[in-house]
């Protein structure tokens, strides 16, 4: 755990403000919903609270699906980071941070598709297709299903937007339950 150097105090109704250089780097806003951890050691973790982070193993057993079907890096993302991925590119795409213009497009509800365009942060060599469809939960966009072609790998093949729009639907129903 990293020290921030900051002290706050626990008011009369037992809040404490989040200070807004913490909460702008970890992209809070007003409203988001934070899960609260209790550690052994005393500790105490808020994160930030991910519907679809709670269908992670049906996330990874779509993905994977996929991956069989389209021989395509898949992969399930939450409104800030991907949650489940399949393919060669798994391990790098795994909890990084989604690319701010991309997350911006899936909170719009939009249908993305890109060629030469990175999915995460930092990442270094763009997907040569990038294909994504919102995941909506009660009409609000809670994160998204991609087909993501590697240079020199398969292309996106002419099914492959039907398929993420189903699956898509699939997993915001089971969100819905």
């Amino acid at each position: 755990m990293k020290a921030t150097g900051i002290v706050r105090r626990i008011d009369e109704l037992g809040r404490i403000v989040i200070p807004k250089e913490i909460r702008r780097t970890l992209r809070i806003q007003e409203s988001d919903p934070l899960e609260i951890y209790m550690g052994e050691d005393g500790c105490i973790e808020l994160k930030k609270y991910s519907s679809v982070g709670g269908l992670r193993d049906v996330a990874e057993e779509y993905v994977q699906a996929l991956n069989g079907a389209f021989g395509l890096t898949a992969a399930v993302t939450d409104k800030e980071s991907c949650v489940a991925a399949a393919g060669r590119q798994r391990r790098w795409l795994l909890d990084k941070p989604l690319m701010d213009n991309l997350r911006r497009r899936l909170l719009g509800r939009q249908v993305i598709e890109e060629r030469n365009a990175p999915l995460i942060e930092g990442q270094e060599t763009p997907f040569s297709a990038l294909l994504g469809v919102p995941i909506l939960l009660e009409g609000d966009s809670v994160g998204g299903v991609f087909l993501l072609s590697a240079e020199g790998g398969p292309v996106l093949a002419d099914g492959a937007l039907q398929s993420l729009k189903t699956g898509a639907l699939y997993l915001g129903r089971l969100l819905n339950v």
